[in-house]
């Protein structure tokens, strides 16, 4: 087998992802942009993300910066990652409803070495427990092969179990250690490090770019 090369088109043009092993769903995984920007953004606020548990911890002395707005950042690495290839964000459709939405993202500066990219997930109420979650996760990482960054890992917080477990179900392995963005603060305090992604290179998926069909084989 040859040498595997990144596919500029994941990049470049817009596609859909549908995988052969779920033929019995009308299950697509889709590239995220703009013009899905409030369907985006709905689905964002809708979501039910693990609270922290209650703490007697000092709250930092200085106000930490908001995280972006989800539609200015996805807008953002859409028009960036055309030409950087650092980015991808994909919603997960489900009977033509969103139901899931996954993203591999370039997190250091654009000129720090080595690169690192975080690979996040958040799905609807009603799929979680479906295993669908870790179909997504799947295809993320099947993905994080085209992103051109040195690193690849996924960071969330302990009192976050449910990302937590499926991370863990796809083999990933788990490391106690803060991960802390300037102007963010500490984002995790669990990492999934050095992820070994070129294991999910043979997913068996076929993607549709506009008007071309390819198989798993595509960038082999």
């Amino acid at each position: 087998m040859a040498s595997f090369q990144r596919d500029d088109r994941f990049f470049t043009k817009d596609w859909t992802i549908t995988l052969p092993s779920r033929p019995e769903q009308n299950l697509k995984f889709i590239r995220l942009t703009p013009a899905e920007t409030d369907a985006f953004v709905r689905f964002a606020e809708r979501v039910v993300i693990p609270s922290a548990p209650n703490t007697t911890e000092v709250p930092p002395a200085e106000p930490q910066a908001p995280a972006p707005i989800p539609g200015e950042r996805m807008q953002k690495n859409y028009a960036d990652s055309r030409t950087r290839h650092h980015a991808l964000d994909v919603f997960m459709s489900l009977e033509g409803q969103f139901v899931g939405w996954g993203a591999i993202y370039q997190i250091t500066p654009p000129d720090e070495k080595p690169s690192v990219a975080n690979v996040a997930i958040r799905l609807s109420p009603e799929i979680q427990g479906k295993g669908l979650g870790k179909v997504l996760l799947q295809v993320l990482l099947r993905l994080s092969n085209e992103v051109d960054v040195d690193i690849i890992e996924a960071g969330t917080m302990k009192y976050n179990i449910p990302m937590r477990r499926l991370a863990k179900s796809v083999g990933l392995v788990e490391t106690d250690e803060a991960k802390e963005l300037p102007g963010r603060g500490v984002v995790a305090d669990v990492l999934f490090k050095y992820i070994e992604r070129e294991k999910w290179r043979d997913l068996d998926m076929v993607v549709e770019f506009k008007d071309q069909v390819v198989t798993k084989e595509i960038g082999m």
